[in-house]
């Protein structure tokens, strides 16, 4: 069994999670990025939290929380050779280390494996965004 952390986005982490982001089928429109200078001033924005994803030392992908209209949002990229049960720990994790609720995300309708994710750790579908289904993971009660 694989070890997934997350981890403050390091210089030298951008190159494995700039691939994974590009690589990755779980990337949605506020993520797309045009090149490597565009990835760079994205994740450097003050609205953007940026996490590496790291699987036995080695980056994965990206783990993000954003701001978007007043929102927060969260993007999982992972590279596809990564595993779904992989997958899914990072993105239980990113869900631990953003603590402000709702938290929302958002995926390609005919990506079934993401929204068997994010219902398994709790979300559930808010609305469309396009061709896009928002999700919403909503505050709990104490």
């Amino acid at each position: 069994m694989t070890r997934i952390e997350l981890r403050d986005l390091r210089d030298d982490d951008r190159d494995a999670a700039y691939a994974a982001l590009r690589a990755s089928a779980s990337t949605w429109p506020r993520g797309e990025v045009a090149d490597r200078a565009a990835f760079d001033a994205w994740v450097d924005a003050d609205r953007v939290t940026a996490r590496a994803i790291v699987d036995e030392d080695t980056v994965v992908g990206l783990a993000a929380t954003l701001d978007v209209d007043g929102d927060r949002e969260a993007l999982l990229a992972v590279s596809p050779e990564t595993t779904r049960e992989s997958a899914t720990e990072a993105l239980r994790l990113l869900t631990l280390a953003e603590p402000e609720r709702p938290l929302y995300a958002c995926v390609a309708a005919d990506d079934d494996p993401s929204h068997d994710t994010l219902a398994r750790l709790g979300f559930v579908e808010h609305g469309r965004d396009g061709a896009d289904i928002v999700y919403v993971l909503p505050p709990t009660l104490e």
